[in-house]
């Protein structure tokens, strides 16, 4: 199947473990989640037309990366420790498990 789209470039990525980025988690009491994520999406909103313009950068993925990284500095002001720690705590219940090599279940 590769061989027939030689113009694509097969890329080797690692595991990946949700439970191991709070970030991801799709619970609607993680509410250290969802403050960052929606202050990222509100910084994205307002400068939404940077998202369609290279400027100074090399390419449209690196203009988009800056983009993002400047809604992180900016949202990050949001974060204080009575968020963090359950953040914390999050990955804390599956570290044990991912240590171990066994199945952890997503969205628990």
């Amino acid at each position: 199947m590769i061989a027939e789209h030689g113009d694509l470039k097969l890329l080797r990525l690692g595991p990946y473990s949700p439970m191991l980025n709070p970030i991801e988690s799709k619970s609607s009491n993680d509410v250290h989640a969802t403050v960052f994520k929606a202050r990222v999406k509100a910084y994205l909103a307002e400068h939404r037309q940077r998202m369609f313009v290279q400027g100074a950068h090399l390419n449209m993925t690196e203009a988009r990366m800056s983009l993002l990284e400047d809604a992180a500095i900016v949202s990050i002001s949001c974060m204080n420790r009575h968020l963090v720690v359950p953040m914390a705590l999050h990955c804390q219940r599956f570290v044990a498990d991912a240590l171990k090599m066994e199945d952890m279940e997503y969205g628990v």
